[in-house]
């Protein structure tokens, strides 16, 4: 496996967990508990059919962005 696909890979773990993570950020324990059961979330709550992102990936995306050109 090239380096690369490596990055690819942690760029795309961590957007999926943002995306699953979002609807929650906020919310104590006990609201998603409340709101999603004792499992807590374990779907993507979609927008349009579209899972969110906060600006934690997009400034993660930007920094790797970066370091591509910093290194061509």
């Amino acid at each position: 496996m090239k380096s690369i696909d490596k990055y690819r890979g942690c760029l795309i773990g961590g957007a999926a967990g943002d995306a699953l993570g979002y609807a929650v950020e906020f919310l104590s324990e006990g609201m998603i508990f409340s709101r999603y059961g004792e499992s807590g979330i374990t779907e993507y709550e979609l927008t349009n059919g579209v899972a969110q992102i906060s600006d934690d990936t997009q400034m993660s995306l930007f920094t790797a962005n970066g370091l591509l050109y910093a290194a061509a």
